[in-house]
């Protein structure tokens, strides 16, 4: 014992100072990037006894001596600041001579950590990995919801609209989103569960939201109400744009891009008549049967009882009811009415062979 006591003075004395085989070299006196947190005294070779072996039985159940190796240990590993202190590990005690002490903490770092300082106000969530069964604590989501809020500069309910994953994960609030199955509106509305949230606002909507029907129809009567819909028939005028601009863009694909098929899903029970949208669906008029059911509507709307009445109706009939785009498949007015109207061909012969009235030339308005 007196040559090794004699070792260690003559290595103090030269600024040799070494440590025991498997710890880390130690910090020379006197450098300003090792200077401790708060200025604390910085602890000397001669007073770090746990790096001579063994240390006496009892010595770590007093507190001063824990807090000599936490201020020791935060030397060692560069620590200048309170906040520091949340990259501390389990290992950093292990390969540094104080496996033994972190016993007392049961193996928690974190727990050493404030129980040496606990003048300030540690936030969990920041060191590298919460203590375990944190997050089970639901009072501990509240109390990182409101931190969080805070250190966002969140004033409103709405402004948690703009919060994402990244914001959780860069903020210690990785592992807490876990809780939610990492799904943000999840964890805000579990936090603020009177607001009347609407999920399409936020980054993302939740997983399998738009498979639900009530959702879909939830977003269409918000997105009415925003555009300022007030009858079934100011339906009309919508479009892919309007989707697009109130957070309806990922539901609109759900539809292959047609807001017709986004009302006739949402609003069943309503009868929608396709030509009156500002687009038909894609490939709509080449089915011969919407194109009947345009003309049986276009009959009741200009009042038409029989063969003759057909026989009335112009090419701008049609283009002043919404038949603009089915006229274009045709070479004439005359040609789509003969082929979707039942028996008008076989009447309008039946008038040239008796001499009646005939029709006016194809193409006359």
């Amino acid at each position: 014992m007196i040559k090794k006591a004699t070792r260690a003075a003559r290595r103090r004395e030269t600024g040799e100072e070494t440590v025991s085989s498997g710890a880390a070299p130690a910090v020379r006196r006197g450098r300003a990037a090792d200077r401790p947190p708060h200025e604390e005294p910085i602890v000397e070779r001669h007073e770090a006894i746990w790096l001579d072996g063994r240390v006496p039985n009892g010595f770590w159940d007093q507190p001063r001596h824990r807090r000599l190796y936490l201020r020791w240990l935060g030397q060692r590993l560069g620590i200048h600041g309170r906040q520091d202190w949340y990259r501390i590990t389990t290992d950093d005690f292990k390969q540094n001579a104080g496996g033994g002490l972190l016993h007392h903490w049961h193996d928690s770092a974190i727990s050493a950590v404030e129980d040496t300082y606990q003048d300030y106000d540690w936030k969990e969530w920041l060191f590298k990995m919460a203590p375990r069964r944190f997050w089970q604590d639901r009072r501990n989501h509240r109390m990182f919801m409101q931190w969080f809020g805070e250190r966002l500069g969140i004033r409103e309910p709405s402004d948690w609209y703009h919060v994402t994953n990244r914001d959780f994960r860069d903020n210690g609030g990785g592992a807490f989103l876990l809780h939610y199955d990492s799904t943000v509106s999840a964890a805000i509305k579990s936090y603020l569960p009177d607001y009347d949230w609407k999920e399409w606002m936020f980054d993302k909507t939740p997983k399998g939201f738009w498979n639900h029907r009530k959702n879909r129809r939830r977003y269409m009567l918000w997105l009415g109400a925003e555009l300022g819909f007030q009858s079934r028939d100011d339906w009309y005028a919508l479009t892919t744009d309007d989707f697009k601009s109130n957070y309806g863009n990922q539901l609109l694909k759900r539809y292959g891009g047609s807001p017709v098929a986004a009302l006739q899903d949402c609003f069943p029970r309503h009868t929608w008549y396709e030509w009156k949208f500002a687009r038909v669906p894609a490939g709509f008029w080449t089915d011969v049967d919407n194109c009947k059911r345009y003309i049986r509507w276009l009959g009741k709307k200009l009042g038409i009882r029989s063969l003759r009445d057909w026989q009335k109706v112009r090419r701008r009939d049609l283009l002043a009811n919404y038949g603009g785009g089915l006229l274009a498949l045709y070479h004439s007015h005359w040609e789509l009415l003969t082929r979707c109207v039942p028996g008008l061909e076989r009447e309008v012969a039946q008038q040239d062979v008796t001499g009646s009235p005939q029709r006016r030339e194809v193409g006359s308005d």
